[in-house]
């Protein structure tokens, strides 16, 4: 009796649930590829946290990543036409689902380089959740760090974001000076120096120290790295 009841939650619960989950690909390819409305951008296909896990079958990690690969799969080139509110609600949705699906904030950083307005600055918001879930990844925030510097403009968010990941336990030496190579940069030598000196001070890392020291010499000489 046992069996029958790991058979049925480990296979027929999950296929019921693809064949749920297929029937919203549909929706999907409706409301991301097709669908256009009065509103200037087009319509985001929406979620109910509650159904969700209603027909998710105690499936909720499952049905995270099948969300995640459909908002992979409906990813156009004109993604900058999309309502990024509903994009926004959409990937809360997977997230919520499985806190531990790292899958949707990078999407968050891909798509928030071709929106720079209002709406596009949404998705830095979402990315702090991001580092509330995942505070010793790096990646995220130096890839928003990068994003915010390059397409939006934004140095105080682009040092930010670089503080964060420089603070990660994990960073690698290049992402570590990062907020003194931004600071100097805008030439703020002062700020940059006191980030260098306090980062020296506490480092054992001698590839971490190496780093440090050369970034320290270039801002003594003045000269910018090629």
């Amino acid at each position: 009796m046992r069996a029958k009841r790991d058979v049925f939650k480990k296979i027929l619960l999950p296929c019921v649930l693809l064949i749920l989950l297929a029937l919203h690909a549909l929706l999907v390819d409706v409301g991301w590829k097709g669908s256009e409305t009065k509103n200037q951008y087009k319509v985001v296909p929406k979620l109910n946290l509650p159904w969700m896990k209603f027909i998710s079958l105690d499936q909720d990690r499952f049905a995270s990543l099948l969300l995640s690969l459909y908002l992979l799969a409906a990813a156009p080139a004109d993604c900058y036409e999309w309502d990024y509110k509903g994009l926004l609600s959409y990937m809360r949705i997977i997230t919520r689902l499985d806190p531990y699906n790292k899958g949707p904030f990078f999407f968050a950083v891909y798509f928030m380089s071709y929106r720079t307005d209002s709406d596009g600055r949404l998705i830095f918001n979402y990315l702090e959740e991001a580092q509330d879930k995942f505070p010793d990844d790096w990646k995220l925030p130096w890839q928003a760090s990068y994003v915010a510097k390059i397409r939006f403009k934004d140095d105080d968010l682009a040092y930010y974001f670089a503080s964060k990941a420089a603070h990660a336990p994990y960073a690698p030496p290049i992402v570590k000076i990062l907020p003194a190579i931004l600071k100097r940069n805008l030439g703020d030598k002062e700020s940059a120096l006191a980030y260098l000196t306090t980062l020296r001070e506490h480092s054992t890392d001698p590839k971490e120290i190496e780093a440090i020291d050369e970034e320290l010499q270039r801002l003594s000489s003045g000269i910018l790295p090629k």
